[in-house]
């Protein structure tokens, strides 16, 4: 009889035995888990980034293949696309702003008249701006336009992001206001010479989310 009960003990206690295995190897594992994704938050330049990014990690890289591809289409860097378009919308294709631009890179009408009277497309409406790959192509055929009109200066990036913000005419002026310093129109003096503290802003918070993704290495370009 008595060693019957051991027995009877012994098959009862097995079973719960892995189970505690387990349930200790799983949080084991999970720790493990956490503790990488901590230290590679702390790694980064940018952890409060990091950390809404894992939050919404469908929304900060669904787009990445397309916009590799408007980007290659249209001659721009897509790692300077997604920093603005992190800027413009948060990656949100229904975003409307303030003054009517629409979806991921926050286009306006005026831009997309252009660029559909540029391309011969007579059937453009502006509610199209909230297609993800028309917004895309227009915004960066936009951008790609005001990169070449200022590629002469040694970095035509702060131009261009000025330009997309504040449109060419304001940028012109700044790009005087900077000369009649008698200043050498650079990146830098050029920065200095804008007068919307927003535009400034702008520019500065989108060439710093641009730095922040190259040291990541580029996008993924199949979708």
């Amino acid at each position: 009889m008595g060693s019957r009960s051991k027995r009877s003990r012994k098959l009862r206690s097995g079973p719960s035995a892995v189970l505690r295995f387990i349930q200790r190897l799983v949080a084991v594992v999970a720790l493990a888990a956490a503790t990488a994704i901590f230290y590679l938050i702390l790694r980064s330049h940018d952890p409060l980034y990091v950390l809404r990014e894992i939050k919404n990690w469908s929304d900060y890289r669904r787009y990445d293949a397309l916009i590799a591809r408007m980007a290659e289409e249209n001659h721009v860097d897509p790692l300077l696309v997604k920093a603005i378009v992190w800027r413009e919308s948060r990656f949100q294709s229904d975003m409307t702003g303030r003054n009517g631009e629409r979806g991921l890179m926050q286009v306006s009408e005026v831009a997309a008249h252009d660029w559909a009277q540029a391309n011969g497309n007579v059937s453009f409406s502006p509610s199209d701006l909230f297609d993800p790959e028309l917004n895309l192509r227009i915004g960066c055929w936009y951008l790609s336009k005001a990169l070449q009109r200022w590629n002469g200066r040694a970095d035509a990036v702060p131009f261009a992001l000025a330009e997309y913000n504040a449109g060419r005419s304001r940028v012109d002026r700044w790009v005087k206001a900077a000369q009649q310093k008698g200043q050498t129109v650079d990146a830098r003096t050029f920065e200095d010479s804008i007068d919307f503290p927003s535009t400034a802003h702008y520019v500065q918070t989108i060439i710093a989310r641009y730095d922040f993704y190259k040291q990541r290495g580029p996008l993924v370009k199949t979708e």
